[in-house]
């Protein structure tokens, strides 16, 4: 109870920044409608009230999954050129045009070619959401409650998933289209009310409006956050000394490990599997051979991430990256390789398993708990930790490019790995990738928890020792 009233009594001193850090991150809700929406429009799709004039072949519908994830890797070249320029508020407003032009197309879809082009257009909105929502919450919010707002993205998405989840096997293609459309359209007037970042005003030389959005989102006067907007200057005047260029991403040693440690987690959250069981849960749900309706087990699944995601924000913070990343990594590791175990018995042997049938489902609820709590959130919050300012955006773009390549190789080549060589091999191929960043966690990956920029500059360029990852 004392953690609980603590959380409480910073809420309430604080509730200014996680209501800006809950309006940015609503669009990852929509996102995560669009990224869920094929788990339960697929069966539709091959149902006679589909929009399709024929049904989809196994190769169609592996391309209508990973398109999104195809259209991931158009969001870094929007996002980096224009960050700079634009500012961090425009960006996830300009993320509003894919996103509705994709639900649009969906809509009014008779072809598979316009259900390809709107699986693009969401994953462009989602890539730009990825590389400059986790940045502009990192830019809003104070050092000690960072991470517990940078947590709120994936809340937001994985609420979007479970309201896919929810709605789409009680109601038609039309009807799980409109509604992801209707909830899109709000984002319009949240994204309006955002405040730009203090950061970019600060760059753009707009040193009143900085310090009018800082006062608004600490709640003190102008006096008090005086301070804030000094050091934000004196930073902001190191950095961007010189001009930044890509070379900067190598030019220490420091920022090379930053780069490094932030693609390896990008890809390895992808690698872990996450988007395609996210994409094709029911049909996966079905295939290990748990006995339970996929569509319940869906809706199981998507509450679990939303309840988890509900604690993720008070537990990041206090537990710190690096013990995340390791323990749920580990986690994953053995019940992808549980669940590998019971698919070759069940489809491969044969042998009788009516005794552990929940087995399957329990391990995925697990995993589902791991994900939201550490390999989720953690490479976000480091991409928004780690990098220098005037490298930040271009470290995240590169990020996400890597995290949406890898992402779209594996949603598009899963089904056919599991055609091919067993849905256990694709499972154990999930599990070796999580093994290997258990491996990573533990040996490479630095703690970040509480610390200020130049503390986390100092560890990773071995300028001070490591302290404890779990204090």
């Amino acid at each position: 109870m004392k953690f609980f009233d603590v959380f409480l009594k910073q809420f309430r001193l604080q509730w200014r920044q996680y209501l800006v850090a809950s309006l940015a991150s609503y669009g990852s809700l929509c996102t995560g409608m669009s990224m869920g929406w094929t788990s339960p429009v697929l069966p539709q799709l091959r149902g006679p009230n589909s929009p399709l004039p024929e049904q989809p072949t196994l190769q169609q519908e592996s391309w209508i999954g990973s398109l999104l994830v195809l259209g991931g890797l158009i969001g870094p070249f929007i996002t980096v050129p224009l960050s700079k320029h634009v500012g961090r508020r425009w960006l996830i407003m300009g993320s509003n045009v894919p996103l509705l032009l994709g639900w649009l197309l969906a809509g009014v879809t008779t072809n598979l070619p316009t259900l390809y082009v709107a699986r693009l257009a969401w994953g462009c909105a989602t890539a730009m959401q990825f590389a400059t929502v986790p940045i502009y919450i990192g830019e809003i919010a104070e050092d000690k409650i960072r991470g517990a707002l940078s947590a709120f993205f994936l809340l937001f998405i994985n609420i979007g998933f479970l309201l896919a989840y929810a709605i789409g096997p009680f109601t038609s293609y039309w009807g799980l289209t409109a509604c992801g459309g209707i909830i899109s359209l709000l984002y319009l007037p949240f994204s309006w009310y955002l405040p730009e970042t203090p950061f970019f005003l600060v760059f753009k030389g707009r040193l009143e409006e900085a310090s009018s959005v800082l006062q608004q989102l600490r709640g003190k006067t102008k006096d008090e956050v005086q301070p804030e907007l000094d050091s934000l200057q004196a930073m902001i005047a190191r950095e961007y000394e010189e001009e930044p260029k890509i070379s900067d991403l190598w030019a220490s040693r420091g920022s090379v490990k930053a780069l490094g440690i932030c693609v390896f987690l990008a890809m390895l959250l992808q690698l872990s599997g996450i988007d395609v069981l996210l994409f094709y849960m029911e049909e996966l749900l079905a295939k290990v051979g748990t006995k339970i309706s996929p569509s319940d087990g869906t809706i199981i699944m998507g509450v679990v991430q939303v309840a988890t995601s509900c604690v993720t924000p008070m537990v990041v913070d206090r537990l710190g990256r690096k013990l995340l990343m390791w323990t749920t990594s580990l986690g994953l590791t053995i019940f992808l390789t549980l669940i590998g175990v019971y698919a070759l018995l069940d489809n491969y042997y044969k042998y009788d398993v009516t005794s552990v049938t929940f087995l399957p489902l329990l391990c995925l609820i697990v995993y589902m708990i791991l994900f939201t709590l550490g390999v989720g959130p953690v490479p976000w919050i480091l991409v928004a930790e780690m990098f220098p300012l005037k490298t930040k955006c271009l470290a995240s773009g590169i990020c996400s490019f890597m995290c949406w390549l890898a992402g779209f190789i594996w949603t598009r080549f899963f089904r056919d790995v599991a055609a091919s060589y067993g849905i256990y091999t694709a499972f154990w191929i999930l599990a070796v990738c999580c093994g290997i960043g258990f491996i990573f966690s533990v040996a490479l990956l630095p703690e970040t928890k509480g610390k200020t920029f130049d503390e986390i500059q100092d560890l990773l360029n071995n300028r001070t020792k490591q302290g404890n990852p779990g204090a």
